[in-house]
């Protein structure tokens, strides 16, 4: 079918497109298209910069929100067990030290559950407790402490108001050890 009277008609490029020949990297993409004549940009304008292209964080990467929230795990692991009346000592995930423990006799309770160390203390003395020396304490839980005990004969079975009690040496060991890491990396974990 052949068209009759139509004239055939040359559409001119915009002047802000280059020949493909001349083209560069940022001037391959194509143009907003408008009916409306536009006025072509002045040679003494600068170029505005492209926007940034949104990047995707990927699931390796540190910085990506889910990583970000989450804490990194603690550098020492102090898990008391009640049933074998014995403590684990780990840092860094490696197995430092196992002492027997003494934690609470009947009637009073040691609580189960994960904590920090809220305070510590070379020198304490019980207030409850008709003063009773509670040397190298480590607070974990309200007036609950690990602390050194002179009791070494009731060591690895219950015997205590609801601390946790270890040898004194032990103690002192267990003391340096949070002391160099932090309080903040140190997780105390009682477990039945």
């Amino acid at each position: 079918m052949a068209l009759r009277g139509a004239a055939l008609a040359t559409v001119a490029a915009p002047p802000e497109m280059s020949p493909p020949s001349a083209a560069t990297p940022g001037a391959l993409s194509a143009p907003a298209m408008s009916t409306t004549p536009q006025a072509a940009p002045s040679p003494a304008a600068p170029l505005a910069p492209a926007a940034p292209a949104m990047q995707a964080a990927s699931v390796g990467d540190p910085a990506g929100p889910l990583e970000a929230a989450l804490p990194p795990p603690p550098d020492v692991r102090v898990e008391v067990s009640l049933s074998r009346q014995r403590m684990v000592v780990s840092v860094e995930g490696v197995e430092r030290h196992a002492w027997p423990v003494s934690t609470a006799r009947k009637g009073y309770r040691t609580p189960l559950g994960t904590y920090r160390p809220e305070r510590m203390h070379k020198r304490y003395f019980s207030r409850k407790y008709d003063n009773a020396p509670m040397p190298y304490a480590i607070f974990f839980h309200r007036g609950w402490a690990i602390h050194g005990t002179n009791d070494l004969r009731r060591l690895g079975r219950p015997a205590s108001h609801g601390c946790v009690r270890l040898h004194p040496g032990n103690a002192k060991a267990l003391f340096a050890i949070v002391s160099k890491y932090g309080r903040a990396n140190t997780r105390i974990v009682v477990v039945r």
